[in-house]
């Protein structure tokens, strides 16, 4: 996964406006940090929310698990090397997967408790960093959608087997994805300095739209948004684009932090957050239509914080943060310096 960082610090403060979107529902006026949860450990990659447990995962040379109630921490929940994503399932179990040895675990989210184990090797042939990246569970086949970022292979993974159920190939970088609940996943896809948001149809195993990104340098984080059909997709210069799904055409594009690697939303108060590592910003953006998109104030933060999570009861975003080092290589991003791991938490006023 995409994990440049550094710059500069960046604060802007705007109030919010009425909000006409949920009936009964209260807009935020307004995000504020409010606390700092210390924890350990180093390098960390995706972040996600089981809204059934009230706990959040993180992919951290393994799993390192947040309680939200208690903020207990507990590191090494499963084992792993190089884990980067985290998928609930939607029965108390979620899946990792490990590009190190190529293998997807699925665990327990209340005990660790490794339940099977998916090598991909097979199929999965080039090796790298990213060899096994982003996650998503297509959830009108059941199918969990794996990504190798360094070859542009996607995997079809039936969780119920324990195996490799196909492969279908898109080509370039891919990076984050989403699905849309109806048969679709939206892929951000990198292919030298063009970006695009590719839709996968999951049943038919065929590419069925390439998006064209124009000003964007390497799309990295994407979400959907279901209620207007919006994929949003974040680029590492600092644009987050607003692609109308329904119209088949983007319909914003909003200025936001650079270095960013996640576009986190929250459905129930209508917010997208984008945390840039390299201006130490986070970005908060009303999307209130597919005409109505835009960002309403910008924290600042910390110079690293790139991807968090967002949950959706409390309306907390949790943004882990840490200080850096050089890199070591052959690893190519900066160290995260003993001690200094934590989530910043991120709550509306």
């Amino acid at each position: 996964m995409h994990a440049r960082i550094f710059l500069i610090a960046l604060c802007q403060v705007a109030a919010a406006a009425a909000w006409p979107g949920n009936a009964g529902a209260t807009e935020p006026t307004g995000y504020s940090i409010t606390g700092h949860v210390p924890g350990s450990g180093g390098a960390w990659d995706y972040a996600v929310v089981d809204e059934h447990s009230g706990r959040l995962f993180l992919a951290q040379s393994g799993v390192t698990v947040l309680d939200l109630k208690t903020n207990a921490i507990t590191t090494g929940l499963v084992a792993g090397k190089m884990t980067h994503a985290l998928v609930p399932l939607g029965d108390g179990t979620l899946a990792v997967d490990d590009s190190q040895n190529k293998v997807i675990t699925i665990f327990d989210g209340a005990s660790g408790k490794v339940l099977s184990t998916i090598p991909t090797a097979d199929y999965n042939a080039v090796s790298g960093v990213h060899a096994l990246d982003a996650m998503v569970l297509e959830p009108k086949t059941g199918l969990l959608v794996a990504f190798n970022g360094e070859s542009g292979l996607v995997l079809l993974i039936d969780v119920k087997k324990a195996s490799v159920a196909g492969t279908v190939s898109v080509g370039g970088h891919p990076e984050f994805a989403a699905a849309d609940g109806a048969g679709k996943v939206y892929i951000n896809v990198n292919r030298g300095k063009v970006s695009e948001i590719v839709a996968l149809d999951i049943a038919s195993r065929k590419v069925v739209k390439r998006v064209p990104l124009d000003g964007c340098e390497e799309a990295t984080g994407l979400a959907y948004d279901r209620a207007d059909q919006l994929v949003l997709s974040v680029c590492d210069n600092g644009i987050l684009k607003a692609f109308d799904a329904g119209a088949e055409r983007v319909v914003a594009s909003v200025a936001v932090g650079r270095g960013a690697d996640a576009v986190m939303f929250d459905s129930v108060r209508r917010r997208a957050f984008v945390a840039g590592g390299e201006d130490g910003t986070l970005s908060v953006i009303a999307v209130r239509s597919n005409r109505d998109i835009a960002v309403l104030q910008t924290l600042s933060t910390q110079k690293g914080t790139r991807l968090g999570a967002v949950d959706i009861d409390s309306g907390r975003v949790y943004l882990p943060s840490a200080k850096f080092g050089p890199p070591k290589p052959p690893i190519p991003y900066p160290t995260v310096l003993p001690g200094t791991f934590g989530f910043l938490v991120v709550a509306p006023n």
